[in-house]
């Protein structure tokens, strides 16, 4: 197992394009630090100044269609394309293409548009080819990126280096656009990426990057190529492809691109630049897994000292919650806690100290080694709270509910009742050194002890196995003093 801590420096050295976080390994903690920069994609482009392409998004925004442009019903239909993995017609192209990327751009756009209009049975899928011919073949150009050299960003150059930054992506996706006779537009504003935080004031009257809205039957989406070609390992861009922010719904892509013209946010009431900036910074991986948010959450929130609130999840995904000292960067542990039932999950959030702290979200599914980086907001406390959290493991625990105790340190002498629920497991048990007091299993599925904390431990945790005789996974462990 990988401890949390140890993650924490290589989830903020990759910083995805995408704008989603990734950890490797078996995170052991919920509780804990924070990174307050999991979102630093890049972008810019020849002619604008050079920016970011991050991604992020928030809750709360349900307007509907702008003046200008018509939105759909129903988001089922185009959703189905974004699959997450590129066509395979567009991963490499045929030689007789390529020998003309190089040497003639627009014969290489000509012959790779009736390529995909050979295959693609409509313009959805059009769409999305040429979405995925753009993240594949072109590689962000980070070495100019940094320098403050961008080159020209013309679709012919973009082809011939295969190099580009958010304004060469969106100029290229465009020309193939217009080449498969789908109405498409170059949209400028500015985004959420490269030195953008929760802790860093948001510029939205600067444009900083590009992307793309393009009609299809008639109903415009969104789409930023961009974003979804790869992500930035320090100052050095990797290829990592994504559908993350193809036709991805306005009232979510809006979290992190705000369009100098307020029409192309495609929203019936456009957001102020102060709205934009209040924002939390959520990725489409958290709008892909949860439904409902109990409260509105800010990119700044203002408690006393302590915050929780409840969500419904996609089914078999749990998230974790992570937290950082701002002011002296240290992580603080045992201080978030999320209690499970079905669908629906409840976190709670205590603060050591008056102060502000980063908090970002990871998504699990349930068994899985990784988890992804889905968000990020900052509490500012007013106040100290005592109340801290026993730490939970990643496990193969199915539909894991922590009923109680819910706090900790336990009390020496005191005696606790121990609720657990693990659907896929046939023993659970307290185990302190060599001794294990077993859970009995009730009608409801809950395991249950009554246990009172021996004076001469210190810490206990909770085991699961598949037999009294098999080998204990470890779920929770709680301090005792």
């Amino acid at each position: 197992m990988k401890n949390w801590t140890k993650k924490l420096a290589l989830v903020a050295a990759a910083a995805l394009l995408t704008g989603c976080g990734t950890v490797q390994g078996v995170v052991e903690t919920i509780s804990g630090g924070g990174i307050t920069e999991l979102f630093n994609p890049v972008s810019g482009g020849s002619g604008r100044s050079a920016g970011t392409a991050s991604g992020a998004a928030g809750t709360g925004i349900v307007s509907r269609p702008s003046r200008n442009y018509t939105l759909p019903e129903s988001y089922e239909t185009v959703y189905s394309y974004r699959t997450g993995a590129p066509d395979q017609n567009m991963k490499t192209m045929p030689q007789n293409i390529e020998a003309h990327r190089a040497g003639n751009p627009a014969e290489y756009v000509r012959q790779a548009a009736a390529l995909i209009n050979g295959s693609a049975k409509n313009d959805f899928e059009k769409a999305k080819k040429a979405h995925d011919l753009v993240a594949v073949l072109v590689k962000y150009d980070a070495a100019n990126f940094w320098a403050g050299t961008v080159p020209d960003q013309s679709y012919q150059s973009v082809l011939r280096s295969r190099l580009a930054v958010c304004e060469g992506y969106a100029n290229l996706f465009k020309k193939l656009c217009d080449e498969l006779k789908i109405p498409c537009e170059v949209v400028h504003g500015f985004a959420r990426g490269v030195g953008t935080s929760p802790l860093v004031n948001d510029t939205p009257n600067n444009a900083n990057h590009a992307w793309n809205i393009v009609t299809l039957n008639g109903e415009s989406y969104l789409v930023d190529s961009t974003w979804d070609s790869g992500f930035m390992d320090g100052k050095v861009a990797k290829q990592r492809y994504t559908t993350d922010w193809l036709f991805l719904k306005p009232e979510q892509f809006l979290y992190t691109h705000y369009p100098e013209n307020p029409k192309q946010q495609l929203l019936a009431t456009p957001l102020a630049a102060a709205e934009f900036s209040a924002l939390p910074f959520f990725t489409p991986r958290f709008f892909d897994l949860v439904d409902t948010v109990s409260i509105a959450i800010k990119k700044i929130n203002q408690v006393d000292n302590a915050l929780s609130f409840e969500y419904t999840i996609k089914d078999g995904y749990s998230l974790t919650f992570n937290m950082h000292d701002i002011t002296t960067g240290r992580e603080i542990q045992n201080r978030s806690f999320v209690q499970k039932d079905g669908t629906k999950e409840r976190v709670s959030l205590s603060f050591p100290a008056a102060g502000q702290y980063s908090v970002n979200m990871f998504s699990w599914k349930t068994g899985s080694r990784q988890g992804d980086g889905c968000g990020e907001f900052v509490v500012t406390a007013a106040s100290a709270n005592a109340t801290q959290y026993p730490t939970i493991y990643s496990s193969s625990a199915k539909n894991l509910q922590i009923i109680s105790p819910v706090e900790m340190p336990l009390k020496k002498g005191n005696t606790y009742a121990f609720k657990i629920r693990v659907d896929n497991k046939k023993v659970v048990a307290i185990i302190y050194g060599k001794t294990l007091v077993q859970l009995q299993k009730g009608a409801d599925g809950i395991f249950t002890a009554d246990f009172t904390a021996p004076a001469t431990i210190k810490e206990l945790s909770i085991g699961i196995a598949d037999s009294e005789r098999g080998q204990y996974e470890s779920i929770a462990k709680y301090t005792v003093n």
